[in-house]
């Protein structure tokens, strides 16, 4: 791994990816019908992860250490969200950080960094 490596990512928002879609577990509240921050967070982490899979020797794997991101607007059901992810950093082989951002059909929709560790996957019975 190293600075400048790149991936991506394309999905379709489905509902369950919507900000009022409701898990029984958590309190109901009424929210809009939209790609939800914590879907985009997710997206863009497992395509960081990706990246760094495809980079990782056999019983490595990463896990998240941190993301700071900014979800600046809105996208409905059955939309295109891409998400594009680019190495900036690695530390020691061991902690890389990325810049992430996701984009619909009108343009950037949310951005931000994130950062992962490499793990031995037996640790975490993987």
């Amino acid at each position: 791994m190293k600075a400048g490596m790149k991936f991506e990512t394309e999905i379709i928002v489905n509902e369950g990816m919507l900000a009022n879609h409701n898990d029984p577990q958590l309190p109901a509240i009424e929210l809009p019908a939209v790609f939800s921050t914590p879907s985009m967070i997710n997206l863009m982490e497992l395509t960081c992860a990706k990246l760094m899979d495809n980079c990782l020797e056999e019983g490595k794997g990463s896990v998240g250490m941190s993301v700071e991101v900014r979800h600046l607007a809105s996208t409905p059901c059955g939309k295109k969200v891409r998400c594009e992810v680019e190495i900036t950093e690695v530390v020691n082989g061991k902690k890389v950080t990325f810049a992430v951002n996701a984009y619909d059909e009108n343009g950037l929709i949310g951005t931000g960094t994130h950062k992962r560790a490499v793990i031995n996957k037996a640790a975490f019975n993987m």
